[in-house]
């Protein structure tokens, strides 16, 4: 139950260094700062630096320029060099957005210019027969001109109505279903004439105010213009893709330096300066990165430090839980309930461990654990962070399973090596009692460890989950246990006084005690009439958390009953409809009471365990780091 030691670092140095110092001790350093003006007193005279917000201005300006050249993420390198300024990089960004910029437009202008070429080439070459000079067309003084084409069921069916028609109309080309026409009328005669028309569905085709000349020649013009122009966009194309290697490559570079001058931005946030042109940062970073860096500073003649323990400061570090692969997935369930307090312990593995015997115990079964598992494997490869805790639940339910003699709710297939739930139910529900008797102990000793460690005298005393209520609690028990079994209290009177009567006026008095013990006055007057409603509030949780640890036993009896309704209600069907019923119900009982069982475990886990030894009411160790940004 390990957190990761932690030092506070305090530095001080020339304020004209002050970037290069980040970027080479502080980036990689896994410092955490601290507001360096709350640490220092007001007699250092400090203040704040100014934001620079020009490295936020260029990093957005940098990430639109990597979005055109469809870059998807920065890649790491090992370390960037401060080399450029603030301002060389603006300019030297500037100089390569405006050269993408112009080559995409040169690229879009081209585009657009054989789109439009071949929009044109498409309508003409239905033209290409009428040796005609399409200026005469448009400049006829009393005929209307109009060209398109119709649906040639259309065209047949108002046949004989076109041949009426106060218009003169030529069929030029035919394709596929539809009929390119020209069609002219006089002036007087062209709203009756397009009417018609229009009411046939023909599309009418507007032609190209610049063609004035014999449809052929013009094609002949337009298709050299068009090669000329795709050849011309094949060139900006290859000119830019050989480009965009060499841009990807210095955008990748400035990037990553952006984004240093924004972690440097960021840390001189929690800095301070002085009006003597010195900078002060205070940190708090793991002992084990120190022993790395304190060489490094040694070695600088404008840099001084100091190093000093949470003992010599009033600041609480942050806490870095340091686990081993195995139980590392349970830190997720301990953040839930909240983040150990730097001074207290890390109940990692207690949960690991705890969580997977209460899990196997409510819920064991062979075959319903094997799925579980795979499940949980399949989780793990997509990343899911309830993977790896998952795994642990499928691995015990396996295993108390195996004890069980359970394979899917059945109890015939593998003989039972300890018990069965369902016809031992009565020592079932002992042993739910006894493993939580046995848990809640174990907490009471962790709270009296966390108290030494504080240094905190009446909680390793005087509390409710110190000694005196593990002797209160051991005390009443043992005579319940005895009245049960032998029906009298073979304890004496005196005896009872002592060991019960006693610890819960210790318990009572503890704010008192305390104050005594640390030649204290009390802050708060507690009366008497609240002090014992707490006593009372106290002896009840005793007794409803004891008791409800027979969730354990009544779970894994529970198991069996539903196991057992799936298979009469298969009984009941009968025939191949009984196998559709047996894996339906197997399904509904792994999902539902896996996920009832994995409530449980954490209910026990926060409220009857966690709530005796654990406050979980750390801050997160979020130290500056060089992780790959994504665009």
């Amino acid at each position: 139950m390990a957190i990761e030691e932690m030092k506070l670092l305090s530095v001080v140095g020339k304020e004209k260094y002050i970037d290069n110092f980040i970027a080479e001790y502080l980036i990689d350093c896994g410092i955490q700062p601290e507001d360096a003006i709350k640490v220092f007193d007001k007699g250092w005279k400090l203040s704040y630096f100014n934001y620079d917000n020009r490295a936020r201005n260029l990093q957005k300006q940098c990430k639109e320029a990597m979005k055109v050249l469809e870059m998807q993420e920065v890649e790491h390198q090992e370390k960037v060099k401060l080399d450029e300024t603030i301002e060389a990089l603006s300019e030297h960004l500037e100089d390569v957005c405006e050269n993408i910029t112009n080559l995409k437009k040169y690229i879009i202008h081209k585009n657009d210019l054989v789109d439009n070429l071949n929009e044109k080439i498409e309508i003409i070459k239905h033209l290409e027969k009428i040796n005609v000079n399409l200026k005469d067309l448009y400049n006829l003084r009393y005929m209307r001109f109009r060209f398109g084409k119709i649906n040639k069921l259309n065209y047949e069916k108002h046949y004989e109505d076109i041949q009426n028609l106060k218009a003169i109309v030529f069929e030029v080309e035919e394709e596929n279903d539809d009929l390119w026409i020209i069609y002219l009328t006089t002036d007087n005669y062209s709203k009756e004439v397009d009417s018609f028309f229009n009411i046939a569905k023909f599309e009418r085709i507007w032609l190209p105010s610049e063609i004035e000349d014999i449809p052929a020649e013009y094609l002949e013009r337009a298709k050299d213009r068009l090669n000329k122009a795709k050849s011309e966009l094949e060139d900006a194309i290859s000119t830019f893709n050989i480009a965009k290697k060499e841009y990807k490559m210095q955008l990748s570079k400035m990037y990553q330096k952006i984004n240093l001058y924004m972690k440097i931005s960021n840390v001189k946030k929690y800095m301070a300066h002085d009006n003597k042109g010195n900078f002060y940062i205070v940190g708090w970073i793991p002992t084990s990165n120190l022993e790395q860096i304190i060489p490094k500073l040694d070695k600088e003649k404008d840099i001084d430090y100091v190093v000093k323990s949470h003992m010599e400061v009033e600041n609480i570090p942050p806490t870095s839980m340091k686990n081993s692969k195995l139980f590392k997935p349970f830190e997720e369930i301990v953040k839930m309930y909240g983040l150990p307090n730097y001074t207290e312990l890390d109940p990692t593995k207690f949960v690991a461990i705890t969580a997977f015997l209460m899990f196997g115990f409510m819920f064991g079964d062979v075959g319903h654990g094997l799925i579980l598992l795979i499940i949980a494997i399949i989780l793990s490869r997509r990343k899911s962070k309830l993977g790896p805790v998952l795994i642990f639940g499928g691995i015990s339910s396996i295993i108390f399973g195996v004890l069980y003699g359970s394979v899917f709710g059945k109890e015939d297939i593998i003989p039972q090596i300890l018990i069965s739930p369902m016809e031992d139910i009565q020592t079932m529900l002992i042993a739910g009692i006894g493993i939580g008797v046995v848990l809640i102990l174990i907490s009471m000793i962790l709270n009296i460890i966390n108290a030494i460690k504080n240094k905190n005298k009446a909680k390793i005393f005087f509390d409710s989950n110190g000694i005196a209520g593990i002797i209160f609690y051991i005390t009443a028990l043992s005579t319940i246990i005895g009245f049960a079994m032998n029906g009298k209290i073979n304890i004496s009177v005196g005896i009872i006084v002592v060991l019960i009567v006693i610890p819960l006026i210790l318990i009572l008095f503890k704010d008192k005690l305390e104050g005594w013990m640390d030649k204290k006055k009390q802050k708060t007057k507690i009366s008497f009439v609240e002090k014992f409603f707490e006593l009372f509030e106290m002896l009840l949780s005793f007794i409803s958390n004891t008791i409800s640890f027979v969730r354990l036993a009544a779970f894994a009896i529970n198991h069996v009953g539903l196991c057992m309704a799936v298979y009469i209600l298969s009984d009941m069907v009968g025939g191949a409809g009984s196998i559709i019923v047996d894996i339906i119900g197997n399904i509904i009982v792994i999902a539902l009471e896996g996920l009832i069982v994995s409530i449980q475990v954490l209910r026990l886990e926060y409220y009857e365990l966690f709530s005796r030894f654990y406050s979980g009411d750390g801050r997160e160790y979020v130290p500056i780091n060089n992780e790959k940004e994504e665009i």
